[in-house]
């Protein structure tokens, strides 16, 4: 069932996660993983990734886009994750936080993707 309280704007991105809480996996901390971004809200993206990332991990990401080029850092919780068609795919929601850019990418978001179609 799909949670989606927000339209989705298909773009593909490369981001590159980086994990700072991982329980199922400690293993995982510490790493950067670089990654697609496929869609996007003002607060998550879907993302395809080379590995599992357990939901409930805590993770950084950096996302440069847009223009003028900007750079975020949004921290992100680990919302769901599956594997479609031999690919990981992954469900990131972003939260506030130290160091975060949240509320500079909700501000910006409209103007990134102002030539861009929504998606449900």
């Amino acid at each position: 069932m799909d949670q989606r309280s927000e339209d989705r704007i298909e773009r593909e991105v490369d981001i590159v996660v980086h994990v700072r809480s991982c329980i199922e996996k400690p293993e995982l901390v510490g790493i950067s993983i670089p990654c697609k971004a496929k869609d996007f809200s003002p607060h998550g993206l879907r993302h395809n990734s080379e590995l599992q990332l357990p939901p409930r991990s805590l993770v950084y990401i950096t996302l440069s886009i847009g223009v003028p080029y900007s750079t975020f850092l949004l921290l992100c919780e680990v919302c769901w994750d599956f594997e479609n068609d031999e690919k990981l795919m992954g469900g990131l929601k972003f939260l506030e936080g130290e160091h975060s850019d949240l509320k500079r990418w909700i501000e910006a978001f409209d103007s990134i993707f102002k030539d861009d179609s929504t998606t449900n």
